[in-house]
């Protein structure tokens, strides 16, 4: 049997009604079961997609979720207090407080600023011509690094690739150094304006005797620049050239080095360490050089040997 037309229509109305309630009544029992609520914005009130947003409580688990296209987040947490903390890439992390009572309901909104930019470049890797303390400076072994001063080293290396053959070689790689003409007769410097014969140091021990200064013996050249009158005493207000000499080292070591050039030029060093055992080593640097000069009745000859003993105690 048929039923009517005018019936049937009826009774899809009336499914349709109740299929609508029930959708509304699902969708408003799924919201209350969240407690917590609200959104993540930026500084400009734009919705903040995908920031996590974390609820943790001391000896209860941890809730978390991420926020939709529009920036809204729910939680449903028991009763208690909890830390919220939001986070998002590009922006600073945020926490808040929160306290949860029984029945209660908590709609917030957070704003997150924006990180600021920050880049670290580090760049570590063994120099070729590297020190990591002086004793100069300070009388105290101390890290270059943490010495109040303008300081720059030459190591024995960098010597050896350059070929310098002077103290005037040595502070053309030195800034706020140069080299003066010294009236042919000596080593002098003008350090940071300050023209001077006598701010020259072996060890940290005063060296203004008028002279060249050879440089087979070092094992650098430490350039301080700046009024140094706390440490080394009297002297020009520009700074000080302080040559620190090798020393004996309990490792057996032998080189020799012949040098000639031109102008009936010729040079021989000659650099010997030698443990004798007992905590004792010796080592013995020598130099002698016979150079001519391409101006007339002009040469260069000079000798020198520079012994040193290392002794180490036992206890």
């Amino acid at each position: 049997m048929r039923g009517r037309p005018g019936r049937r229509l009826s009774w899809i109305v009336v499914i349709g009604w109740i299929a609508v309630a029930r959708a509304a009544e699902s969708a408003q029992e799924a919201e209350a079961a969240f407690n917590v609520t609200g959104r993540v914005l930026d500084a400009s009130g734009a919705p903040v997609v995908g920031a996590t947003v974390t609820a943790a409580a001391e000896g209860a688990a941890v809730s978390s979720t991420a926020t939709d296209a529009q920036g809204m987040f729910r939680l449903t947490l028991a009763p208690g207090a909890y830390t919220l903390r939001f986070a998002a890439d590009g922006f600073l992390e945020t926490a808040q407080s929160l306290k949860i009572a029984a029945g209660a309901r908590e709609a917030r909104d957070v704003v997150l600023e924006i990180a600021g930019v920050r880049e670290i470049v580090r760049v570590d890797a063994p120099g070729a011509y590297e020190v990591r303390s002086i004793r100069s400076a300070t009388k105290t072994a101390t890290p270059l690094s943490e010495v109040p001063q303008s300081v720059t080293v030459v190591t024995e290396d960098l010597i050896d690739d350059q070929q310098m053959r002077s103290m005037g070689d040595v502070v053309r790689y030195v800034p706020g150094m140069q080299a003066h003409q010294g009236e042919n007769n000596r080593d002098d410097v003008v350090i940071r304006g300050n023209r001077s014969s006598a701010d020259f140091f072996v060890n940290g021990v005063r060296d203004d005797v008028q002279y060249y200064r050879d440089l087979y013996n070092l094992e650098r050249v430490e350039a301080l620049k700046g009024p140094n009158a706390m440490i080394f005493g009297r002297g020009g207000g520009g700074g000080v050239v302080n040559r620190v000499t090798k020393e004996a080292e309990f490792r057996p070591f032998r080189e020799v080095t012949l040098l000639g050039g031109g102008e009936d030029s010729w040079r021989a060093t000659a650099d010997i360490d030698q443990p004798l055992g007992n905590g004792v080593a010796l080592r013995v640097n020598g130099m002698y050089e016979d150079s001519g000069s391409f101006r007339d009745f002009v040469g260069l000859e000079r000798a020198g040997v520079n012994p040193t003993l290392t002794f180490a105690p036992s206890d």
